[in-house]
């Protein structure tokens, strides 16, 4: 039944979407976890330790439609109906699923003169699952309708796993007063994934003749999957820490203050690889073309059943499926921040962030607006409005207090989603608590880099 538990859980998640991005957290001051979105960030203490639950975020993104889409209210009895015209008017071509999980599981950082150095490990989750309009078309209307006569493309069908753990290393510089640079570099190793690496499927139905053809071709990469499929298989913990499949990644970014008030900003993230060599089994299916002309009636009275084993005995030997276990590669999910911060007044500043991310080998980006404030050491808050996933109803705020040496912070990309979360698209919650000690930033101005 876990195949099926974990399928209908994607399912009935990506009604909802919620979005595992931090484009809250980038400008809430004074948060040791904005270290994490840009490495040239730093907090305003000398030592900073991460608890367990030093940052948890969870999330999905579903760039398709939405629970309101799908389902309408009737004006007789105000009862919900499905819409399925509705939903798919409000589909691309390709779209997609996201789930993104990400626990650190211990982490510090500390000061010394004008560099910080830090050290984090991170739990990571990330699945993405993507599916065609056409696949709804053809469940609703059937390949008599808008699709006869040309092909209904499932190109792209396909669904991700990634699960690892990363061990990175940080360490930041101020040169002069107005620069500040910061890398990551990270040792990753990885617990499971699955790749979908080739996926070309399409049907053709001829306006005609009403034969039917079908084409295309796929791979499937798979490592250690065993764990999430069969009900029977313990959870291989040591390979989040043997390395036997291991990768690297980076982390790279800068600040400068462009002028007294204006502080640029930008970061590139997750930018690597994993090797994949433990239980590896990979899937393959050779190029395929095959046109289904119906059948005989005559010979489907007499024994139908004859002529069904024979069509399955041509698709198999047409698919010629293959499987080995041959190493592979996949690549992080590489995201990229460009933002601005103006300071207002001494204690308010607005900001403006432009996100861009490459999932898969495919593109998609984000812009937020917002204002941030601190409160001397104890109080930063920040509201921001944006795009991304497809839908400008996007509404985060952040929050992040301090209590001599604890500081807890949470943030929430969408909060309008708490009230009518059926209406939206992305949302992303995140918080945690981290120990901090030191002030060096009691009497500095905003404005300056030592305020970072």
């Amino acid at each position: 039944m876990r195949p099926y538990i974990i399928f209908i859980t994607f399912f009935f998640i990506s009604f909802f979407g919620w979005s595992q991005r931090n484009f809250t957290l980038y400008h809430l001051e004074g948060t040791p976890q904005t270290h994490t979105m840009n490495p040239s960030f730093r907090p305003s203490s000398n030592v900073n330790v991460s608890f367990p639950l030093g940052m948890q975020s969870v999330g999905v993104s579903h760039s398709g439609f939405t629970f309101n889409d799908l389902f309408k209210p009737r004006p007789q009895d105000d009862s919900l109906e499905i819409s399925p015209s509705t939903a798919i008017d409000a589909m691309r071509d390709l779209n997609h699923v996201n789930v993104d999980v990400m626990n650190e599981l211990f982490g510090f950082g500390f000061r010394v003169n004008n560099s910080y150095f830090s050290f984090s490990a991170v739990n990571r989750l990330q699945t993405n699952l993507l599916y065609p309009k056409d696949l709804f078309v053809l469940a609703v209307e059937g390949n008599g309708r808008s699709l006869l006569g040309k092909r209904a493309s499932f190109d792209g069908l396909g669904f991700n796993l990634n699960s690892y753990v990363e061990y990175n290393f940080g360490y930041n510089q101020i040169f002069n007063e107005n620069l500040m640079v910061g890398i990551r570099a990270k040792l990753l190793s990885g617990a499971a994934n699955v790749t979908t690496s080739r996926s070309i499927l399409g049907i053709y139905t001829d306006e005609e003749t009403f034969d039917i053809t079908v084409d295309g071709s796929m791979r499937i990469n798979s490592s250690n999957l065993a764990m999430f499929l069969e009900e029977d298989e313990e959870v291989p913990y040591q390979n989040f820490y043997n390395f036997s499949n291991r990768g690297l990644g980076l982390d790279a970014g800068v600040s400068y203050i462009a002028t007294d008030k204006l502080l640029l900003s930008a970061s590139m993230n997750d930018l690597g690889f994993i090797n994949w060599n433990s239980n590896v089994r990979n899937i393959s299916s050779s190029d395929v073309e095959y046109t289904f002309r119906g059948v005989d009636l005559n010979q489907l009275m007499n024994d139908s059943l004859d002529v069904f084993d024979q069509m399955v005995d041509s698709l198999r030997s047409i698919l010629n499926e293959t499987e080995d276990t041959d190493s592979y590669r996949t690549s992080l999910y590489t995201r990229f921040y460009l933002g601005g911060r103006y300071q207002i007044n001494k204690r308010v500043g607005a900001t403006v962030l432009m996100y861009n991310e490459i999932v898969n080998r495919r593109y998609r980006a984000g812009l937020y607006v917002g204002l941030n404030a601190k409160l001397g050491q104890w109080l930063s808050a920040s509201v921001n409005y944006g795009y991304y996933g497809r839908s400008w109803r996007n509404v985060g705020v952040g929050l992040s207090l301090r209590g001599g040496p604890v500081q807890y912070f949470i943030g929430v990309d969408n909060v309008m989603a708490g009230v009518n979360i059926g209406n939206h698209k992305n949302v992303h919650f995140t918080t945690g608590l981290t120990l901090m000690f030191g002030k060096p930033d009691k009497e500095k101005e905003p404005g300056s880099l030592k305020f970072l």
